[in-house]
């Protein structure tokens, strides 16, 4: 198939290729197949409780005032109850009490309630939906960007059914989606369709689809000085294309402020712990002098280094928009190097282990992914219990939904915090390992490997 022919068959191209559509198709089903047997399993007191706001917007016309974040998510949500809301039962039965948050002994008990539904099943797979929509697109994203990125028409091929083949059986993504149940494939489809759209030379589009991702999660925020800063050139155009991409979520921001009377996740993220997630990991020298907060540093040393590509201060050319997914794939490794999270959020990592996949002439970054979420996964468990698994069974009943144990595996602390410890330095060094020539191959561009994304010709406004 032309080039030209591929352009127009768009993100199904590589399923209609002569050489490697049957495997891609065969994977796909085996794929689809497994998120079918998942989809009524999963659910968690997670799930519950975003649509428990949600159907404070779809059946009563209110925000629930307490929790003003990821607005766009909970419009998502209130917009798919409208739909599905017939086929669970009435929203006054099912949604019944704001029960999060209060209590977390109340939990099971809550939980128990919704599952003793005769809809419950049914119910489990439903709300799921719009998870699995907006995972499976974002899979043919990042396919459709290896695909199309390719130079060499054999590389492609054999990185499509790479990538296609780790989409289908991440396990990050169908534990987040189909298992723990929430919506973390919202902001990683914004992410890679706004890659996507800005390798097509759309940069105003990629800019509020990144945008509306900020209010679907706020985390892409991290992202949009990456895009900013390969993608424009002077940083008065840098700025303004920033500023686009942050109009989406300062709407928002303004909508809660005028309507609610406060000013939404601006006013919430000093009420909320979650943001501490970002600065746990620090340096802190002996005395009395500051820490050194390490992904912030992090960051803005990333930042500068852009900022400087594109002023000459490093030598060399700025960098090219085929470039950006690269950047990208680093920031969010970084993010995740550098951070703290809970299981459900590797997810967000997926797009940058896809794209290494595809996009780099290197083995192995797959299994080194599976030892990531091995370790991670396994040091969660040996840390904090069962418990922050226990909904992943919830719709085979109440007795497999708490088969888990509740608490850590070993009595002793000592002994706990070494073991989660050792596996915690385990997923560190498979982060490093698949970050860190990523980072010298790309900031040496005689090295880079030639199956990015072709050139195009760049707008004059530039």
């Amino acid at each position: 198939m032309s080039d030209d022919a591929d352009q127009r068959a768009g993100l199904l191209a590589p399923f209609r290729d002569p050489v490697i559509g049957r495997r891609l198709q065969l994977l796909t089903v085996a794929g689809l197949a497994i998120r079918w047997i998942l989809m009524p399993i999963g659910i968690s007191s997670d799930t519950l409780a975003v649509y428990w706001r949600a159907h404070l917007i779809s059946s009563h016309g209110k925000l629930f005032e307490e929790y003003l974040v990821n607005l766009g998510s909970h419009v998502v949500h209130a917009m798919w109850l409208l739909v599905v809301q017939p086929f669970m039962g009435p929203a006054d039965e099912v949604w019944t009490h704001p029960w999060w948050w209060e209590a977390d002994a109340l939990v099971p008990s809550h939980m128990d309630a919704f599952l003793a539904s005769d809809t419950a099943v049914r119910s489990i797979a439903l709300l799921k939906v719009p998870y699995a929509v907006a995972e499976l697109a974002a899979g043919l994203l990042l396919l459709g960007l290896v695909w199309h990125g390719a130079r060499r028409v054999g590389a492609r091929a054999d990185r499509a059914v790479a990538v296609w083949a780790f989409w289908m059986f991440s396990p990050a993504a169908l534990y987040a989606t189909y298992l723990f149940a929430r919506y973390e494939a919202f902001p990683v489809l914004a992410i890679l369709l706004a890659l996507y759209l800005a390798e097509r030379q759309r940069d105003w589009s990629a800019a509020v689809v990144l945008g509306v991702g900020v209010t679907l999660r706020t985390f892409p925020l991290l992202l949009i000085p990456v895009f900013a800063l390969v993608l424009r050139r002077g940083l008065r155009r840098q700025t303004a294309w920033a500023a686009v991409a942050m109009v989406p979520y300062a709407l928002t921001v303004l909508f809660t402020r005028v309507f609610v009377g406060r000013a939404g996740e601006l006013q919430n993220f000093s009420e909320y712990s979650f943001g501490d997630n970002f600065f746990v990991f620090a340096f802190r020298p002996p005395g009395d002098g500051p820490a050194i907060l390490l992904l912030p540093t992090f960051l803005v040393a990333l930042g500068i280094y852009l900022l400087g590509r594109d002023h000459g201060w490093w030598g060399g050319t700025p960098i090219d928009r085929s470039e950006l997914w690269r950047w990208v794939a680093i920031a969010l490794l970084g993010v995740f190097l550098l951070s703290q999270f809970s299981a459900h959020y590797l997810m967000w990592l997926t797009p940058a282990i896809g794209l290494v996949i595809g996009r780099r002439d290197r083995a192995g970054v797959g299994w080194l992914h599976l030892g990531q979420v091995a370790a991670s996964f396994t040091a969660i468990f040996v840390l904090y219990g069962g418990a922050v698994f226990s909904g992943v069974l919830a719709g085979l009943g109440r007795q497999a939904m708490w088969s888990l144990p509740a608490t850590a595996p070993f009595a002793d602390p000592v002994r706990t915090q070494l073991v989660g410890d050792l596996l915690w330095s385990v997923y560190v060094a498979a982060t490093l390992a698949i970050m860190v020539p990523l980072v010298l191959e790309t900031v040496r561009p005689r090295a880079v490997a030639v199956d990015a994304s072709p050139p195009r010709r760049e707008r004059q406004d530039r």
